[in-house]
């Protein structure tokens, strides 16, 4: 009993009494627990040091103190309904009415005592709570709108250091804005993380206004600005910026400084100002409060990227060569014979025949590749490089530049590289420009660096799949948020094809149907290769519609703006335009709002869940639809060889509801599996931290 009590109070969750004598006890207290403030807000200075942040501990909660955790849970979950705060909305808007019925003087008067008190007290309810309605009114008044009740639910519950699920559409910006406002005010340094630079310089511009009348700074942050213009840009008071930028940032501020940054000399310096004019001065001022948006996607999906810090090095052109005998001798290889290639993880293994005939064909070839291991290990990476990867599905070339791409987002990532030299395989395949070889500095996964923030809240509109793990690895409950409206969205029964002429004739049908009635369509694709075949198929019946894809991503935000008029057709990867409106035209609603058409098989309900959020947003009409093919790259490495051919049976003789629940079943396979290697990747470094300290070798910097 006393190791749970332990554990909740130094998570800072609830409060337990000093004396538990039986498990009975602890359930029925848990009944009525109140929670308390969720997020430590705190600043630089010589309590937390001049970059505060949070040292990470290795997760040694048993099974009980989870089922425990669990429980806590359902209680927190229905508190932010509208019918159980209703007696805290009058509250708000009794306080609201009356900062109205004030002078602008009174108000800023008013303003800059509450900012008094929660600079100099630690931050309460009720004071979090008066902060929060100085925001409310400052962005009514500069914006000219009224803000809803869910979104002082969806604020407040982010203030408390949970994570919000919120419907797309729902006015999510503002949400964060509520919070991060009331939190800058205590002075504390918050970072709004977003899924890519155009939301972030968007955001940061569309507030900018709400925060100065608040005697707030706001800035936004992009690869693009110098390190100086980064620095300055992160002294704001509320700094717009993604995810991975502020990553990088930060690694690169931990391997500059080299001690810890909460170390007692550099919070020593912090007090007596001894910094040398020699001395590195760090980018960010410390991790204190992150807010997410798109939690989801920066949480869950990209925790299986490792963050890795590299610098470039001098040109190795003996390494080209290697690469390029790599490439000849691989391509003179038969498949089936010399390699095969394993239909569900496209994984290339050479076969006993073919390192005979590598062995065979290397013979005139000096130096290294009478090396077995090393010619079989560079002939395999290039097969890999030939077969495993293809165009405009895993990346695009652009500007004689290869450039990734992300399979979540569906956007080019010119600053991610393929590792152990397949990068340049793939550049000597598409006969590229070369880049630079790069040597790693240092490396940390997301999940461990948004556990090192003292304080992490976040919102999305489909995190309820993922919450027992955001609670697991984060410490963080999935609050779920209504909507102001109810939904008015028609979500049509999916169809299954055996083929992707079939799938494709069946979408020219639907978009002639919607097309006739001036209907607004959009036609959501899982890579840019298949964007480009729907793109050819509409084009040979002479339809008139817009690409958005990893090429077109300069005119994102345009394209966008118009898919919903009257009769605009779209064509799009899945998560291109993610975190912006679709607003409909004139004559949107009456012609059916928005009509969604997916033909992608994602890895997770969630995108399915987020597609279909695209429609019917706010009370809107919409509707949604899905069409699968089973001889979709994806899907086939989904399921089994088995399972498709029943599939494929069920689908040829007209069994829709056998061949989706099929589908349903691998997709939830992909989703365990996803879910195994984050979490798998998440203990190897607790692993690894711990075979160090045994080892005498200390992991201090990341």
């Amino acid at each position: 009993m006393m190791n749970i009590r332990s554990d909740l109070l130094k998570n800072n969750l609830y409060r337990l009494p000093c004396k538990l004598p039986n498990m009975r006890s602890v359930l029925d207290y848990l009944i009525v627990l109140k929670p308390e403030t969720g997020i430590q807000f705190c600043r630089p200075g010589l309590r937390y040091g001049p970059s505060p942040m949070k040292a990470e501990v290795s997760d040694r909660r048993s099974w009980i103190d989870r089922v425990l955790a669990r429980l806590i849970s359902y209680r927190t979950l229905n508190q932010y309904t509208e019918a159980n705060s209703s007696e805290w909305l009058n509250r708000f808007s009794q306080r609201r009415l009356e900062l109205r019925s004030m002078t602008p003087q009174q108000v800023d008067a008013s303003r800059s005592a509450l900012v008094r008190r929660i600079q100099h007290t630690v931050p309460t309810d009720d004071i979090l709570d008066e902060a929060l309605v100085h925001v409310a009114v400052v962005i009514e008044n500069t914006k000219g709108l009224v803000l809803r009740a869910n979104q002082f639910l969806a604020a407040r519950a982010m203030l408390q250091g949970h994570c919000v699920e919120m419907a797309t559409g729902e006015g999510k910006t503002l949400s964060i804005a509520l919070a991060a406002g009331a939190a800058a005010l205590s002075g504390t340094p918050v970072h709004v993380l977003t899924a890519n630079d155009y939301l972030a310089r968007r955001d940061a511009e569309y507030l900018a206004h709400v925060y100065q009348c608040l005697g707030l700074q706001v800035a936004s942050v992009t690869p693009m600005e110098e390190p100086d213009e980064r620095r300055n840009s992160y002294s704001a008071d509320v700094v717009y910026v993604t995810a991975k930028q502020v990553a990088f940032d930060w690694l690169n501020d931990t391997v500059e400084m080299g001690a810890a940054p909460d170390s007692l000399p550099a919070r020593l310096s912090a007090l007596t100002q001894a910094t040398s004019q020699a001395a590195y001065k760090p980018m960010l001022r410390g991790l204190c409060l992150a807010i997410l948006d798109e939690a989801d996607s920066l949480l869950v999906d990209e925790a299986r990227i490792p963050l890795v810090l590299a610098q470039a090095n001098t040109a190795d052109t003996a390494h080209d060569a290697e690469a390029v005998i790599a490439l000849g001798l691989a391509e003179q290889l038969r498949e089936g014979v010399d390699y095969r290639i394993q239909s569900t993880t496209r994984q290339v293994q050479l076969t006993e025949a073919g390192c005979e005939e590598l062995s065979r064909m290397s013979e005139k070839v000096e130096h290294v590749w009478q090396s077995s291991r090393y010619r079989e290990e560079r002939v395999g990476q290039a097969l890999t490089a030939i077969h495993r990867f293809v165009r405009d599905r895993d990346y695009i070339v652009r500007n004689q530049r290869l450039e990734l791409m992300d399979a979540h987002t569906g956007r080019a990532t010119p600053d991610r590289r393929l590792p152990h030299g397949l990068h340049r395989l793939l550049e000597l395949k598409e006969k590229c420009k070369p880049s630079a070889e790069h040597e790693t500095i240092a490396t940390i996964p997301y999940q461990h660096f948004f556990r090192h923030y003292m304080g992490l809240a976040g919102i999305s509109g489909t995190l309820s799949e993922v919450s027992n793990e955001i609670q697991h690895i984060y410490n963080n409950f999935v609050v779920p948020v209504p909507s102001h409206r109810p939904s008015r969205r028609h979500d049509l029964p999916a169809a299954v094809f055996t083929d992707r002429s079939s799938q494709l004739q069946a979408m020219v049908e639907i978009v002639q149907q919607r097309h006739s009635l001036q209907q607004p369509v959009l036609i959501c694709t899982r890579s840019v290769e298949q964007s480009l075949g729907v793109s050819a198929m509409l084009t040979a019946h002479e339809f008139s519609h817009q690409v958005l894809n990893a090429y077109q991503d300069a005119d994102e935000a345009a394209i966008v703006a118009t898919a919903g008029q009257a009769g605009q057709l779209t064509v799009a990867t899945n998560m291109a335009g993610r975190g912006t409106d679709i607003p409909l035209g004139t004559d949107g609603a009456s012609l059916g709002g928005l009509h969604v058409l997916s033909l992608a098989f994602n890895d997770a309900r969630r995108l399915d869940r987020q597609l279909a959020g695209r429609a019917a947003r706010q009370g809107d009409p919409g509707s949604y639809q899905q069409l699968y093919c089973l001889d979709d790259s994806y899907l086939v490495g989904a399921m089994s060889g088995f399972f498709l051919k029943c599939a494929q049976t069920c689908a040829s003789r007209g069994w829709q509801p056998a061949a989706l629940f099929l589908i349903r079943m691998a997709q939830r396979r992909v989703e365990r599996n996803h879910r195994k290697t984050r979490l798998s990747l998440y203990q190897s470094r607790h692993k690894l931290k711990r075979q160090l300290a045994f080892a005498g070798i200390p992991d201090q910097s990341l």
